[in-house]
């Protein structure tokens, strides 16, 4: 699964987080599959949000790291 070139300041962990995102995955989810904290998955996705500049709500950003990933 290749992503758009907008991941590629990503690390592997959050590249393999957003995947887990676009999957439809929850946080929970996230972090048993990659035995995580869900309090540490959280912080991992604030980084992705922030490096990708997504503003706006929790689902908002949620949404549009998901339509990032269809592009």
């Amino acid at each position: 699964f290749a992503m758009p070139p907008v991941f590629s300041e990503l690390t592997a962990q959050e590249r393999q987080i957003v995947a887990l995102i676009g999957a439809g995955k929850r946080n929970k989810e996230i972090a048993d599959a990659l035995f995580l904290s869900e309090g540490t998955v959280k912080q991992y996705i604030n980084r992705i949000y922030s490096k990708l500049q997504l503003e706006g709500t929790t689902n908002e950003k949620r949404f549009n790291l998901v339509a990032l990933l269809k592009n």
